[in-house]
Formats: C-alpha cells, structure tokens, sequence
C-alpha cells in the first residue's frame, strides 16, 4: 500500500514529484555492455520535494503533497524530509498494494553531463483530481502553490482552476524537456514559470542557445499570460521578464562539484525573494547564489543551508 501524504494549513504548498536519487558518475569512457569503475550516490530528489526542503530550510513555512510508497524507499523520503522542516501529513490515502516509491536514476560522465537517465516516478500519477478535490482546502490559505510538471494533464488543470478560484498564485516548474508541453495550456494562469533554456525552447519553439535568445523567450512566455518567467542558463545565470521589467543575473562563479538539484534551488531562491517582496532581480540574485551553493555539494539540497550562508555566498 501507498500514502498519498497531504499536508494541511500550508503558506507554501508544492505539489509533485518526491523520490530517491540515484546518481552514478562514470571513470573515463563508459561503454555499452561493460562495467566502469565509478561513484554512487544515493540521496533524496523530486523537483517539489527538492523546492520544498530549500524553502524550509530558509524558513519558508512548507507543506508537500507527493506520493509516497509504504516502503523503505518512503519512510526514508518522509522521515529525511520533515527532519529539514517541511510539513508533511500521514494522513493516508491507499494506492494500491505493491506501489513503489519513486526513484530517479541518472549516469553523468566526469564532467557532470547527463548520458542517460531513467525516470520511474510513475507513483505521482496516485495524485489524481479527484485526491486533489478532496484536499482543496490546502490551497485556500496558501501564499504560493507549486506544481512541477510530473503531474498529470487533468490534475494540473485541476489545481490551477482551484487556485485560480481562490486568488492563490501559482509556480509552474517544467521538470525536463519531455515534460515541459504539459505546462503548455497553463502559462497564462502562471505567476511564475520557471524552465531552464532548453525547456523554454520547448514551450516557445523559439532557439535558445544564448544570452539573447533566453530573454527572447521568457519574453515571449511573459506575452502568453505569465506574470514573471525566469529562464536558468546554468553557469550563465538567469535571465527574467516580468511585465514592469527584464534583465539577465550572472551566476555566481564557483568551482562547481555537482549540478543536480540547483535548478530546484533557484526557484526555492526566487520563491523566497517574491514572498518576502524583493526586487525581482534580488530575488533571482539569490536564486542564484542559491544553485551555486548547492553545486558545491553532492547532494541535492544543502544539507547546511542558511539563509546567512546565501547572503555570503552572494558577496563571493
């Protein structure tokens, strides 16, 4: 049996994916069908999860919705994720037996690029309209609902005509280029939006192999509806388009160990700036400064991330 753990009376509600992270670094050229010496790690992930535990980890009162297997993969999900302070609620809701939690496999080369990646995360799938509906109260007195894109097409409808109906703001995260057109219909309802370049690519049809070319298109996605739009360009920084203002934030240059999870944290970092009413470019400041701490571990969150710290980082 599953939990479908559902948090209650949040100012931040992220709703999505919650999993392990499994991520293999191979030694020189990995070959098909042989074996590489390499390094393993094993840690938490899921881009709502990952949001989650960066915003509380500032402080930001956070509550996830995710599906969660009853097995050891979950508990370790549940247990890992309230210690850092996020809200989350054991009040069950079956799924059925034999389900697991969901895991996220990716093998990098040593310098940290993707070469494959194997996404079984199909348990998010549990969070249907129908959990949503019985859980709507969730959304009313939020200040943020966050969605990243491994929710299916219906229960993305579903939240954001509940929040639209309750005044809350909405932040659509894109999750991959395979998931981003699932956001399609959704832009006009974003407050923010979130997609990193190739993403962005993927919901304009625009090229996004630059600068330029990412305002260009936060620009375009800004026309369609939504409010603010960040595009992430990795060790380029961040380009963002709101309708009073557009600009591009450098990224803070450190040598980086590991990239996963920093494009979690800028958004954490924007979230915490727009909550708190930053300038839009402070705000995507400290997104920034955010993912470059995180890439300095190899961890997906900062396991002693502060907002001190970031203020610090910021001034490196």
């Amino acid at each position: 049996m599953s939990a479908l753990l559902d948090p209650a009376g949040s100012s931040v509600v992220l709703i999505g994916s919650a999993c392990c992270d499994v991520r293999a670094t191979a030694s020189g050229d990995p070959l098909s069908g042989t074996v590489r010496e390499g390094r393993v790690r094993l840690s938490l992930g899921g881009t709502a999860r990952n949001i989650a535990e960066n915003l509380a980890r500032l402080d930001v009162p956070t509550h996830l919705l995710a599906a969660i297997g009853d097995d050891e993969p979950g508990r370790q999900i549940i247990a890992q994720t309230r210690d850092a302070g996020v809200q989350i609620d054991e009040e069950a809701t079956l799924l059925g037996r034999g389900q697991d939690s969901g895991t996220f496999l990716s093998i990098v080369d040593e310098g940290g690029r993707l070469l494959t990646a194997i996404d079984d995360t199909a348990i998010t799938r549990a969070i249907t309209p129908r959990a949503i509906h019985r859980r709507r109260r969730l959304l009313h007195g939020a200040a943020f609902v966050v969605l990243d894109a491994t929710l299916r097409p219906q229960t993305l409808a579903t939240i954001v005509r509940l929040c639209g109906h309750a005044g809350v703001p909405v932040c659509l995260e894109p999750v991959s280029v395979a998931l981003a057109p699932r956001l399609a219909p959704f832009i006009g309802d974003a407050a923010l939006l979130t997609p990193n370049g190739r993403e962005a690519a993927a919901l304009t049809g625009l090229p996004v192999t630059n600068r330029e070319e990412a305002l260009l298109a936060a620009r375009a996605l800004q026309e369609r509806g939504a409010g603010t739009v960040i595009v992430t360009l990795a060790g380029a920084g961040a380009v963002y388009a709101s309708a009073s203002a557009s600009g591009h934030v450098p990224a803070v240059q450190t040598e980086a160990r590991d990239a996963a999870g920093a494009g979690d944290a800028l958004t954490a970092g924007v979230l915490f700036g727009i909550l708190n009413d930053f300038p839009l470019d402070d705000a995507v400041t400290l997104g920034t400064a955010l993912a470059s701490l995180t890439m300095l571990t190899s961890e997906t969150v900062r396991q002693d991330l502060t907002l001190e710290r970031v203020y610090a980082h910021m001034q490196v």
